[in-house]
Formats: C-alpha cells, sequence, structure tokens
C-alpha cells in the first residue's frame, strides 16, 4: 500500500515537472516564433549574461521535453557565443541535463522512465546491455544516440554518478567541439571550418557504432 502512494506521490511530481516546462514554451511561444535572427543576435550582444541564463534554462526543461535535439542547441551555442564560449556553455548544459535525467531516473523508476521514453525505451535497454565508465563513454561518442534518453536510461543501472557524468561529459567532448565550430561558419559550408568537422562526426560515429558492436560481442 505504501508502495503504490509513493509510486502516486512520484508520478504527481513528474507530471507537474512537465506541466511547468511545457507551460514555460507555451506561454512564451508567440515571443518564440517571431524572433528574427537580427533580433536575437542583438539581443545577445546588449545583453550577454541574460543570454547565457536563457540558453542554460533550455537545458533544464530539455530533459522534460524530449523535443529539442542536443545538437541544434550546441550548433546555436556556437553560432552565439563563438566556438571557444559555446563549447564551455554547451558543456554546462549537457552537465545541467544530464544530471537531471539521471536523478529523475533514479528517483521515478522504471515504469515512468518507460513512460517518458516509450519506443525509444526497449532499444536503449538493450543498447545499455552493460554499465559502466568505459561503455557509457563509447556510448556517448556517436551523435545519433539521443542524450537525454540515454541519461535516462543510465539512472536506471548501477552506474555511479561520478562515472556517468564524466562518461558522459568526455564523451559528448569531439562532438560538442564540431557543432561549436560548424554553428560559427554555418554560412560557409564549403569551408574547411565546416567540412573538417562534420568528417570528424562521420568518423567519431564510424567507430562508436564499431566499438559499440564488438562489445555487445564480447
Amino acid at each position: 500500500m505504501k508502495s503504490n502512494n509513493v509510486k502516486k506521490v512520484k508520478f504527481c511530481i513528474f507530471i507537474l515537472l512537465m506541466v511547468i516546462g511545457i507551460s514555460i514554451v507555451l506561454i512564451n511561444w508567440k515571443f518564440i516564433s517571431n524572433l528574427k535572427i537580427e533580433n536575437i543576435v542583438k539581443f545577445i550582444k546588449e545583453k550577454r549574461y541574460i543570454s547565457v541564463i536563457l540558453y542554460l534554462g533550455i537545458y533544464i526543461i530539455k530533459p522534460l521535453l524530449l523535443i529539442i535535439p542536443t545538437s541544434m542547441l550546441a550548433l546555436v551555442g556556437g553560432g552565439l557565443f563563438g566556438p571557444i564560449k559555446g563549447f564551455i556553455f554547451t558543456m554546462t548544459g549537457f552537465w545541467i541535463a544530464g544530471t537531471i535525467a539521471f536523478y529523475l531516473a533514479r528517483s521515478l523508476g522504471r515504469e515512468f522512465v518507460a513512460g517518458i521514453l516509450k519506443r525509444k525505451f526497449n532499444k536503449l535497454e538493450s543498447i545499455m546491455q552493460k554499465s559502466g565508465f568505459k561503455y557509457l563513454f563509447i556510448l556517448r561518442l556517436p551523435p545519433i544516440i539521443p542524450y537525454d534518453p540515454l541519461s535516462y536510461i543510465s539512472g536506471l543501472t548501477n552506474i555511479s554518478y561520478k562515472d556517468f557524468i564524466l562518461a558522459s561529459l568526455i564523451g559528448v567532448i569531439p562532438e560538442t567541439i564540431c557543432y561549436s565550430i560548424i554553428g560559427t561558419s554555418f554560412k560557409s559550408p564549403l569551408s574547411p571550418q565546416f567540412i573538417i568537422p562534420v568528417i570528424v562526426l562521420v568518423l567519431s560515429t564510424l567507430s562508436a557504432k564499431y566499438l559499440i558492436g564488438r562489445g555487445k560481442k564480447e
């Protein structure tokens, strides 16, 4: 009986968090949809600190919505803040989003994570058949595996938070560097600054897929 009550409380907390996250987006949707690139750039130059807070704020609600691609945010970070600051802010965002998803999974349990991820749950759970720093690090390398769902799945394993966050952050460094550079050179798709990071992303994806396949056989 007590167990059922705890589950109900956890479910209510999760629903409340979802409602808050979606409400923030919906309330500001008119403002968001009418934004122009020129106005955004002007705002960032004039209100740099507020821009950083807003950018990191997206990472807070991102694990609750699961509709914001991490790659898109990294590209935006590079385009708005430059490759170095964009990289730093994006990595900070990864830490925030990963921590939230990890501890939500730990506190809400398997049923709730399955409800959040739906079709992705079984696929990611089968991929995450091994836990530990090395395996999670390899899974973080390819940009094709979604960041937040993998964080949720990790929260259900016996991996420690320290190993989880270190493997996650170190694993996404290559793609974050690439996306930050691509974001600054998006208007010049034929330039080396654009082409080289794209090649690195493709190679890292292929390498990680090979290592994941090899790990499954072992």
